[in-house]
């Protein structure tokens, strides 16, 4: 049996399908479903990478309440790629979100070891619709 990511994502219980009157909409939804699944990746795989293309000019962090402010792009690669080193990570996933016309929001469990022991995070992310896009406009890391 063959399946494609599409098909194991549309089984992921963290994203509601619903069912929109016009396709845009239905695109508009779906790049912001995308956008998560790419975040996801870029924590699962600790590559900031994945997240970068979708950081607005100023993404607001606060990171275990060490680093908590408003950081450009740079600055937010930056200390994006110190938190994987730091925690590294054992497994993400999202629990769950919601969405809106302008805004959208994911809350997941980031599983890391230290000292040799499993450690959870709870990192949620919002997203501003700007543009035509979805883009980051904050993650906080509890």
């Amino acid at each position: 049996m063959l399946f494609t990511t599409e098909t194991l994502l549309s089984q992921d219980s963290w994203w509601k399908e619903k069912k929109y009157k016009t396709e845009e909409k239905q695109r508009k939804f779906n790049n912001c479903k995308k956008v998560l699944v790419d975040i996801s990746d870029g924590l699962m795989y600790s590559n900031v990478n994945y997240l970068i293309p979708h950081f607005q000019n100023e993404v607001y962090l606060s990171i275990q309440n060490n680093e908590k402010g408003y950081y450009n792009r740079e600055q937010s690669s930056y200390i994006i790629e110190s938190f994987f080193t730091t925690y590294p990570v054992s497994s993400f996933k999202w629990k769950n979100s919601s969405r809106s016309e302008r805004y959208a929001f994911a809350l997941g469990k980031y599983k890391y070891k230290k000292g040799g022991f499993i450690n959870t995070f709870t990192i949620s992310v919002s997203l501003k619709y700007i543009d035509d896009l979805w883009q980051i406009d904050q993650i906080i890391v509890n």
